[in-house]
């Protein structure tokens, strides 16, 4: 019945569709799709016209649908099932693609904080433009600080809940007020707070403004920022402004450093002109 079809091999089929012959045998083994013919050598042949079917499974594969599901449907393929089918990868799809869009988003933020780090000089400030950004803070007592944070599980449900909300794990930062900062209270902070990548509907969700921000660099130990925030206030006057509202700390580079002296933290705050 086949001496007027030509026939391929497994090893020369596979080829043709640029798959592994082990994978024609699996398929053949759980009976998604078998040869035209089998020898009496148990060596499987297949025919060109077979070709349509194998490329419509290897589609069906692509569009992620599982072994299961493909069989499912080459049961009884109609039009209708196959675009129900395909509807649903297409949401699948896209799901995927903003996914990928928002890890993207994460990564070149990673990028740009580590060229900065390695840019930039301990104690340097300059004025920049900042962006609206979408943040989630959680207040911070007294009562839960001592020097570090004492209470690990403030922090914990920081990062949890933020991550829950999120869905890419960054880092967190800490905010400071102007209040504390001209008061030279330094120790106890206000909150922590991690930004987010679209706003959230969750209460402790804030807006941090666009504006002229202040902003300096500190490298190496955490006890060198109460200098910095001097620096910081004399640079304001000097610049013919005035700092409000909070300071923002987040370390720029705690993804790449080993040892303390390199670590570069960022303060922000917000300037308004002085009247």
């Amino acid at each position: 019945m086949f001496q007027n079809s030509i026939l391929f091999t497994a090893g020369q089929f596979a080829r043709l569709h640029h798959l592994n012959k082990r994978t024609l045998h699996y398929y053949d083994d759980i009976g998604l799709f078998s040869p035209a013919y089998k020898g009496k050598n148990g060596y499987r042949y297949y025919t060109y016209q077979q070709s349509a079917e194998l490329e419509s499974i290897l589609a069906l594969r692509e569009l992620n649908m599982s072994i299961g599901e493909i069989k499912e449907y080459l049961n009884r393929p109609t039009a209708p099932r196959f675009i129900s089918l395909s509807e649903k990868k297409i949401g699948e799809i896209e799901d995927t693609i903003r996914n990928l869009e928002s890890l993207k988003k994460v990564l070149k933020k990673k990028q740009e904080m580590l060229r900065l780090c390695m840019e930039v000089e301990d104690g340097q400030m300059d004025l920049v433009e900042c962006e609206e950004e979408y943040l989630f803070i959680t207040p911070l007592s007294s009562e839960v600080q001592q020097g570090e944070f004492a209470d690990m599980s403030t922090l914990l449900e920081h990062l949890q809940t933020t991550w829950d909300l999120s869905k890419y794990k960054t880092s967190c930062g800490s905010i400071l007020s102007e209040e504390k900062i001209r008061r030279g209270e330094f120790e106890i902070y206000d909150g922590l707070y991690t930004q987010m990548e679209h706003p959230a509907e969750a209460e402790g969700y804030y807006r941090k403004p666009a504006g002229t921000y202040l902003r300096g660099f500190c490298k190496g130990s955490w006890d060198k920022l109460p200098e910095l925030y001097h620096r910081m206030l004399a640079f304001a006057d000097d610049h013919g402004c005035r700092i409000t509202g909070y300071a923002y700390e987040i370390g720029l580079n705690e993804i790449a450093v080993s040892d303390m002296e390199e670590y570069v933290t960022q303060v922000t705050i917000l300037t308004l002109p002085r009247p």
